[in-house]
Parts: C-alpha cells; structure tokens; sequence
C-alpha cells in the first residue's frame, strides 16, 4: 500500500481510531466505583450475618406482589404490607424491597439464599448510578461555578474510593437506593438553575425532581431531611422566576412586575401561573411517588386521603424510644459513651480517610470564596446535618451517607487546587508528590477492600471451633449476637450444646444468679463479636456488675482463659504489603457485620 494511501485511511478513519482522554479515564472510573461495589457480593459465604439485611429478606420473602394496583395501594389487605404477613414493626418504606421482589421474581431468585445476593447487586448498582449523578452533576455546573473540567472527574473519583458508600454497596439494606434518590432529586433541582423555567424545562425538571425525593422517602422517611436542600434550589429559582418576566414576546430581558405597562399584565400573570403550576406539579409528583413507592405510610388506599397509618406511626414512635439514653436496648448501648464528635472522628478515620477529609475541608474554603448562594447553601446543610446528627443520641455512619458526594465534589475541588500549587515544582518532584497523595488517599480504600478477598470472620472461627473443641463441650453466646459455631461441616461430627447469656438485661441479683450457673455449666464462652464487651464495659454506670465480669474475662481472674482471637481486619497483604489496619475502635456496625472481632475463653480446669 502506498504511503498516501495510509495517510488518507488514518485521517478518515480518524475518529474511530482517536480515542478521547477524558472518556477513557471517565471509564476506568466507572469500572473500578462498580467493581469496588460489587466484587466480594457474597462476603458472609451465604450465612445472612447483617441481621438488618437479614430481616429484610425475610421480609421481602414472606410478601407477595398484589393482583391489582387497588389491593397493592391498600395497607388492610395488601399482600406486600408486612404487617400483613407477620412482621408488626416495620419503619422503613417498602420500595427498596418492591424493587428487589420484582427482579427476583423475573430472575428466578426469589428464595431465602439467593434474595439478599441479588439485592446487595441492586444496592451496588444504586450507588454506582450515583456515581454518575455526580459526574453529570457537577458537569452541568461547572461553567456557572467556574469549575474546572477535570473537578468532575475527580468528583467521580472521589466517591468511587469513599469507603463508607463502598461498604453499603455491599448490604442489602435502604441506604443506598436511598441516597440514589436524594441526589437524583438534587440534580434536577439544579437543573432548574441552569435551564430556568422557560417552556417546558422549568415543570418537567419540577415533576422530576418531586418524583425521585418522593422515591427516596419511600425508602426512608429520612430523606426529610435532604428536602430543605431541594427546597433552597426550587425556591430561588421559583422566586427569581415569579418576580421577572419578559415585557414582550420579542424581548429578552426581564423585568420586575411594577415596571409592567397595563398590556403586559396578562403575559406577566400567565407566566407567574405557569411558575406557580411548576411548583404544584413538584408536590403532586412527589406524593404520588410516596404513595406508590411505599402506600404503607398511608392510613387508606385512596390517593385523596393523605392521613398517615397509625399502625406506621406507633412504629416510629416506638423507634424513637429505643434511640434515648434511658432505654437498654441491646444497639443502644455503645451509644452511652459516645460524644458529639465520635460521628466527625468515624467520617475521617473510616468513612473516607485522613487526607481525603483534609482535601473536603480544603474545598470547602475555596468553595466558600465564590460567593455562590447554591454553593453556599449547600454547605451550610452539610455542615447542619452533621452537627444535627452528632448530637443525636445515635450516631450511626450510615446517617450520614447522603453528605458523601458533597465531600467527593469538596476533596475535588482541594485536590485540584492543590495540584496547580504543584505545578510550581520541577516536574520530577511535582509527579512524585502527586503520586504520594494517591497513595495516601487510596490506602484505606484498597485496605477496606481486603475484606472481601477472604472468609468472614464468624466462618473461620467456626471452622476453628470444629477443628479444635472437643465433641459435647458447652459453648455459650451473647444475647443479641450471632451464636457459633455456623454449621460449616456436618453438625453429626461435632455435636455442641449452645447457652445463650443475656449479659444485655439490667444488672440484677436474678440476672447474675442465672448467669453464673450457666457459667459453672459451660466449658467455653464465645464473643462472636465487640457488641457486648465493646458497649457494655464502656458504661460501667449502666452495668457496674457486667463491666467487672468483662474486665475479669480480660484479665483472666474470671474463671475463663482466652485461648484465641480470630479477626479480619482491613489489611495491604493480600497486595504483597505486610500491613494491617485494626478498627475495633471504630462505629460498631462498621465492624461488627463484616468484619467482626471474634475472642474464644476456655473454662478453668
């Protein structure tokens, strides 16, 4: 072939060969926000040991999908209402379920073992959409804010490696599919800024945006809380559109309703009814969006009766008392020693890692300098949400979720700044401090990750409890805990006798008196995980008694020696780096589902 000949083919088929930069480091994003997701689906090897999770399959396998729309709508006979199929106490909405019943039911995975595989893909796959809601996010307003155009990448980035959502990916639990919505409201609440509410764009980016918060408090009826949020951006541009219309049709300009001649009054007022119908067509989508998603919120099937259940208010009214510090419900316990910045300490340490928190916090400044009234507003919602949480008696992570993406966007934004400061070094110097702030930054995620490599805790200790406690020995568990040993071999082999102690109850002369002859009975005491010990010996208030007992497992002054810890800590080794990285001190359901810390005692001879 001639030479002009290959030079005309390579210019033709330029574009095909061409590959643009941006889109593949766009892609290699994506890939590794969705394998981060959804590698190690089945982390409990199949033994259902996220006890909310595991409630929600059970849950999701005992409804039915109704015959008709109207028997669906109505709580009274709906066979998806789970109070209708023997599950009373209910407080979240019932979409995330809805969701997961319908493709299991298409897949054929709708039985016990396979529910919760399949919907921990669905919450994977939640997220990884909010991966993109980002990206698409952030791109429609960078021109406006003045953002670079790698910020949205690197915003992609960010909350791709953010462990916290890494590790909800992993449940099949309502957070996810929950921030999912909250963010997919949030982005055609911006869009409003940016197209306004010319022709059509202002009510269909209304009605959007009214459905996917309506979703979201389908989920959780805590997406409330990301409602002022959506409300600051529709109300601005409502506002700024309900105030200025143009003069004439040819005119481009706006002007305020006072400087009208008498001949604009009609367009003006028509235009300020279909502002007005934009936002009505917000409520009405959202509402029938809830009544939809989760009907069971609702007194009736009728869409024109918005009173509220009171079956699923005495519900959240009865959640509402487990969540103080007078009641002694087992999860409530290691709350009692927490102060207001154990939620703070959890979001650097384990939620995203020191130098992305320290990034977000950067952003924030440069953020803050803009002067931008939606940037503004939203990080003094941030900011409000994360105060309000941590002043809650309850201060679980998982609250927190929806503010992830906002500390991507922040991290992005301090990264950036921080490269162009680079830029001042040599170039051998400057790619070496970029290369030390990934490895700082990409350390946990990749630590994290390890988890998902190997056998869950609970199933190695089982498997170490077959090999090397003797047949008919007396094993006891903890209350409100996983009992072990699971049954990973034959139980014909082996068999156990289990006594449950409820080390939980309130420090009694009844409680210890049964305690202690369950001790004289057993031959081993087992702490599948920190839930007792890590709660109750931290509130020696609360159980004086119980934290003694502890403090003398411990010690070995308790009539039980320690003989073995079995744990799975996030570690570097599995990449060939001898380093692990302990996390016992961190919230308790961030270890105690998927990691959990395991201690065998054996009686004293």
């Amino acid at each position: 072939m001639r030479r002009f000949e290959v030079i005309f083919l390579l210019e033709t088929y330029r574009p095909f060969i061409v590959i643009n930069k941006n889109k593949i480091i766009l892609f290699c994003i994506l890939f590794f926000g969705l394998f981060f997701r959804l590698y190690g689906n089945n982390w409990d090897q199949g033994w259902h040991l996220h006890p909310d999770e595991r409630f929600l399959t059970m849950v999701g396998g005992a409804v039915t999908i109704p015959s008709s729309l109207s028997h669906y709508l109505d709580q009274h006979i709906s066979s998806f209402n789970p109070v209708n199929k023997g599950h009373a106490f209910f407080v979240y909405g019932t979409l995330p379920i809805l969701i997961n019943k319908v493709g299991a039911q298409l897949l054929s995975n709708d039985v016990y073992g396979l529910f919760n595989l399949q919907g921990r893909v669905l919450a994977g796959i939640a997220d990884f959409l909010v991966l993109l809601t980002i990206y698409k996010l952030v791109g429609l307003v960078e021109k406006k804010l003045k953002l670079a155009p790698s910020i949205k990448y690197a915003s992609t980035f960010f909350y791709a490696i953010a462990v916290l959502p890494i590790q909800l990916s992993h449940f099949f639990t309502v957070d996810t599919f929950l921030n999912l919505f909250c963010w997919l409201s949030l982005y055609f609440a911006v869009r409003l800024n940016v197209q306004t509410l010319k022709g059509s764009n202002g009510i269909s980016n209304m009605a959007v945006s009214g459905l996917f918060l309506g979703l979201a408090c389908a989920c959780k009826v805590s997406a409330v809380y990301f409602a002022p949020l959506i409300g600051i951006f529709i109300f601005i541009e409502t506002i700024s559109s309900f105030l200025s219309f143009p003069r004439t049709r040819e005119s481009r300009g706006r002007y305020p309703l006072f400087k009208l001649k008498i001949r604009d009054w009609i367009p003006a007022f028509a235009g300020r009814t279909k502002v007005l119908f934009s936002v009505a067509i917000f409520f009405i989508a959202f509402y029938l969006a809830l009544r939809l998603g989760s009907p069971y919120y609702f007194e009736t099937g009728n869409i024109f009766q918005p009173q509220l259940s009171a079956i699923f208010v005495k519900n959240i009214q009865t959640l509402q008392t487990y969540d103080n510090p007078q009641t002694l419900f087992p999860p409530s316990i290691q709350w009692l020693s927490k102060t207001p910045d154990f939620s703070l300490i959890n979001i650097i340490f384990f939620g995203v890692g020191p130098l992305y928190f320290l990034l977000s916090v950067g952003g924030i400044i440069l953020l803050l300098k803009k002067k931008n009234i939606f940037i503004t507003a939203s990080i003094v919602w941030v900011m409000l949400f994360t105060l309000y949480q941590s002043l809650q008696f309850a201060k679980s992570m998982r609250y927190l979720i929806l503010i992830y993406p906002f500390l991507a966007l922040f991290a992005a934004v301090g990264m950036t700044h921080m490269f162009n400061v680079f830029k001042k070094f040599p170039s051998v110097i400057r790619y070496a401090l970029h290369g030390i702030c990934y490895i700082l930054i990409l350390f946990w995620p990749l630590a994290f990750m390890s988890l998902y490599t190997k056998d869950h805790s609970r199933v190695n200790a089982s498997k170490w409890i077959y090999e090397n406690i003797p047949t008919n020995s007396t094993l006891t568990y903890e209350y409100w805990d996983d009992p072990l040993p699971l049954t990973v071999q034959d139980p014909i082999t082996k068999n156990f006798t289990l006594s449950e102690i409820h080390i939980f109850d309130p420090d009694t002369n009844e409680k210890w008196t049964t305690i202690n002859n369950q001790l004289n009975a057993a031959d081993y005491y087992i702490m599948s995980s920190n839930r007792g010990w890590g709660s109750i010996s931290k509130a020696p208030g609360r159980y004086p008694s119980a934290s003694i007992f502890y403090n003398n497992m411990f010690n070995g002054t308790g009539g039980f020696t320690f003989i073995k810890e079995i744990s799975s800590y996030p570690s570097l080794r599995y990449l060939g780096i001898p380093l692990d990285f302990p996390d016992q001190w961190a919230e308790e359901a961030f270890t105690v589902y998927d990691h959990p810390l395991v201690y065998i005692f054996r009686k004293n001879k």
